[in-house]
């Protein structure tokens, strides 16, 4: 039997349908392939001068010069930093997943990881762990959080961690002109939740290009932390445990941290 004319233009329509469907079928697919392709990175990696104004530390106990003259050696210098985040040009934030560092004079460059490329403006991390970070009990051989040095007591727990660690001798004198021989100790051992910083560092553009290595280079001012600190009194040279750590001294010292940092 033959197939009349409107029989004709309904297989035609069919026809369209099927074509149709297979085309949309055919350009999603090509959508989620694209959707998941791999983003292109680099690795961004932070590299820190420590200073003393504008002289770079170069051992321990080695005697700086301040800018005010002012006589300055650093026996210890350590702080970890995390919640790294890379600021877009378009203010959009990416958070750098699970990323502590320790840092010390002795070493400059840390791996940060692998990134996304693109142009970014600015970076912030903070000075100090996060609540999880701070509770975490360390294993014997764990670079970053088996440290003694940054614990308050023999264990990590139940204290947490020490976030700044900045130790050494420094001239107290009023006029800041003493000699070597009258240089002082100092030790901060700065803790606990509430005096974890925030560094915003200002504007400055940057690149990260795929496969490639991008460095962020800082300068991390030492003396910095001791502005507003009366060195003439004893007591201002000291904070040791967590309670030290609610005083006064304590506060002062943490809110200078945001200060120590400046693109090199």
């Amino acid at each position: 039997m033959g197939i009349n004319f409107l029989n004709k233009t309904k297989m035609n329509k069919y026809l369209l349908v099927i074509v149709l469907s297979l085309a949309t079928l055919f350009i999603g697919g090509c959508s989620k392939k694209n959707s998941l392709a791999p983003i292109a990175t680099g690795q961004l990696y932070f590299h820190l001068h420590t200073n003393i104004d504008d002289v770079e530390v170069g051992g321990y106990n080695s005697v700086i010069q301040s800018a005010s003259g002012r006589n300055v050696s650093l026996s210890l210098a350590q702080m970890y930093i995390s919640t790294i985040e890379l600021v877009k040009l378009d203010g959009s934030v990416y958070a750098v997943p699970n990323k502590v560092i320790l840092t010390d004079f002795e070493t400059e460059t840390y791996l940060i990881g692998n990134v996304p490329a693109g142009n970014y403006k600015s970076i912030r991390f903070s000075v100090g762990l996060n609540g999880a970070q701070n509770a975490k009990t360390p294993v014997s051989g764990d670079s970053v959080f088996y440290h003694p040095e940054m614990w308050f007591g023999n264990t990590a727990q139940p204290m947490g961690y020490v976030f700044l660690n900045v130790q050494g001798k420094i001239d107290t004198t009023a006029q800041a002109s003493g000699t070597e021989a009258q240089m002082v100790p100092f030790s901060y051992r700065i803790g606990t939740l509430a005096n974890s910083r925030q560094v915003d560092m200002p504007d400055q553009n940057f690149a990260v290009l795929p496969d490639q290595d991008e460095y962020a280079h800082f300068t991390v001012n030492i003396m910095r932390i001791f502005d507003g600190v009366d060195l003439s009194k004893t007591h201002n040279l000291t904070v040791q445990s967590p309670t030290d750590n609610s005083n006064t001294l304590a506060i002062l010292i943490s809110n200078n941290i945001p200060n120590l940092f400046y693109y090199e």
